[in-house]
């Protein structure tokens, strides 16, 4: 027997016992009479999965040669309702897992973040954002409406499914190729966000469209215009977050608590930043946001802590954190209905928008002059991701897509995903092997 069909014996053993421990653990604990066994212990047990089912797709990626995300991801449309039905999207723990992997995604992005870097690179990341909303945006619209004859509300639902980069997944893949600080991952990272907002504004004021018709009436009736209330809650968290980095706020607490606890108490640095990672998810929220944002967002102004506090509690929180991270990517293949993979409609516009949702995004690499930078920002921006799954999620509920269109669109967004994800790292390890090369012909 090769080692490669020993090796995928033993994958598929693995999967299957634990699938099985899954299904009849989890069975007995909610039918348990007692409440903390039947509510809170699925949810934390479909936690432990997930985070065991992403290190067999980190397995099965490597054995695959594929990017270690895209493997994650395969590995949930496996155990997911499209093929074994072992865990369920709408699962509390899954939800749970979901949101938690990538508020640490980005909370980690902002942490790195260099906002003296963003302000040389603002006008850049500013264009590859607004292109890479407005290109896929403009052309499924038009396509929904003049193809597959969609009201324009609807396709311009389709369109925004397309229009953000999914900024978890790219910090995920630039820290993986170790160009989370670099230049041109500052510049990715910056346009993803911007994308993101971008990406959240269209799909607020979509979904205040679809449920009410017009924020018109809403105001007749004496509020204020809820797309002014969305327009304030943008610019008070960018204005916030930029004013308390300026200050330094962050690093002022930090100094305190070393002096009033550091001697008394240990990991205080680990649950400050916990606490205010949860804080600014939810105050982002409470303004009309993303909570991804606030993440982001408190990430950033805590990036100002002293280096030798902000290493050590990172250090702590990061042992944890690939528990969320890697159910986050396994949450998103389970996103996947099987009704979508046996559709054969279905499958044909999905490989229409993959390609079109890939195309929309890769375009923004003409917005460099150097060629390498470009190419690899292009494929950063491709990647989607949770924003794209919450368009979906938002059009379903209002009854914005039927759910063919619907299906096509969330598998278009999985395969642009896995697409993105693979092409990304190859291009980074060419890039990477290029320079070794060359530092070491400079050498010679």
């Amino acid at each position: 027997m090769s080692e490669k069909i020993k090796g995928l014996f033993f994958f598929i053993l693995e999967v299957a016992v634990i699938s099985v421990i899954l299904y009849f653990v989890k069975g007995k604990l909610v039918d348990s009479h007692h409440h903390e066994v039947s509510v809170y212990l699925p949810m934390l047990i479909d936690i432990a999965f997930l985070a065991l089912f992403a290190t067999f797709g980190g397995k099965m990626a490597k054995a695959l040669g594929i990017a270690p995300m895209a493997g994650k991801i395969i590995m949930g449309i496996l155990v997911g309702p499209a093929l074994l039905g072992i865990l369920q999207p709408d699962s509390p723990g899954v939800e749970l897992a979901r949101l938690t992997g990538v508020l640490f995604i980005l909370f980690e992005a902002g942490l790195h973040f260099d906002m003296e870097l963003l302000k040389k690179n603002i006008g850049i990341a500013t264009g590859v954002a607004f292109g890479g909303v407005l290109i896929p945006l403009l052309s499924f619209a038009a396509l929904g409406h003049y193809v597959i004859h969609l009201e324009w509300i609807e396709a311009i639902f389709l369109g925004g499914v397309f229009t953000a980069t999914s900024v978890g997944l790219s910090v995920e893949a630039l820290k993986r190729a170790g160009k989370l600080e670099t230049n041109v991952g500052n510049q990715i990272v910056g346009a993803a966000v911007i994308d993101d907002i971008l990406g959240v504004v269209i799909l607020t004021v979509l979904a205040k469209i679809a449920a009410s018709g017009s924020g018109a009436e809403h105001a007749a009736e004496g509020g204020l215009n809820p797309f002014v209330m969305l327009a304030i809650g943008v610019i008070v968290f960018l204005v916030a977050t930029y004013m308390l980095w300026n200050m330094g706020i962050a690093d002022k607490i930090a100094r305190y608590l070393n002096n009033q606890y550091s001697g008394t108490a240990t990991g205080i640095f680990t649950r400050f930043f916990f606490g205010m990672l949860i804080l600014g998810a939810s105050l982002a929220a409470l303004l009309g946001l993303e909570p991804v944002l606030g993440a982001f967002g408190i990430g950033v102004v805590l990036s100002k802590v002293d280096n030798e506090i902000k290493h050590s509690a990172w250090e702590k929180i990061e042992g944890y954190m690939h528990i969320f991270v890697g159910g986050f990517l396994v949450s998103i293949g389970t996103m996947l209905p099987r009704a979508a993979l046996i559709n054969i409609k279905v499958w044909l516009w999905a490989i229409l928008f993959t390609i079109l949702g890939f195309v929309g995004k890769y375009l923004v690499k003409y917005f460099f002059k150097n060629k390498k930078d470009g190419k690899l920002v292009g494929l950063a921006m491709a990647i989607r991701g949770e924003v794209g799954l919450v368009f979906v999620a938002v059009a379903l509920a209002n009854h914005a897509l039927d759910e063919t269109m619907a299906s096509a669109a969330l598998l278009a967004v999985i395969l642009v995903t896995v697409l993105g994800a693979i092409l990304f790292e190859k291009e980074v390890n060419k890039q990477v092997a290029a320079e070794k090369m060359e530092d070491k012909a400079v050498q010679v």
